[in-house]
């Protein structure tokens, strides 16, 4: 196995570290002005443009435990590149990019069970950090039509 199929982005939302695989990873921008649209699901928060593209918003503070704190100066927004088309998360901060070993991975009989968790791909714990491996790509088409994001992103 290849070191970079291993290699994870890791990020806080509340007291609960996460992690994406880092080919789905974009860049890590600062927090900046996003533009809200009506209609829209709570945790879209809306657009900001990044390097001259308009990029819609995901607050994963309200897709993964379902509250909004709002931002602040360690708020980053992870852009992800999903279904060929850049999205951004905003989450409390993105903590390192590290090796997860498919070895350290366990399926918790919990997550194997419910169908709405199918994004998440497992929990890993290295030394004293539990961190919950997710499936970007399915976490938003659960949550998010990113069909209609894409509709919308188009149309400004």
């Amino acid at each position: 196995m290849k070191a970079e199929d291993c290699k994870s982005l890791v990020f806080r939302v509340g007291s609960e570290e996460y992690s994406i695989h880092i080919t789905q990873v974009v860049s890590i921008e600062r927090m900046q002005e996003i533009t809200s649209f009506p209609n829209r699901p709570p945790h879209v928060v809306g657009f900001t443009s990044v390097r001259h593209m308009v990029i819609p918003v995901i607050d994963m503070r309200a897709a993964l435990i379902g509250n909004n704190k709002g931002a602040d100066e360690t708020s980053r927004i992870i852009i992800v590149m999903v279904k060929d088309q850049e999205i951004g998360l905003i989450v409390d901060a993105a903590t390192d990019v590290i090796d997860i070993l498919p070895e350290s991975i366990q399926q918790p009989d919990l997550m194997l069970q419910a169908k709405e968790t199918s994004y998440l791909k497992g929990v890993s714990k290295l030394e004293s950090r539990i961190i919950i491996l997710l499936d970007i790509e399915k976490l938003l088409e659960n949550t998010t039509n990113l069909d209609e994001l894409k509709k919308i992103k188009d149309s400004l």
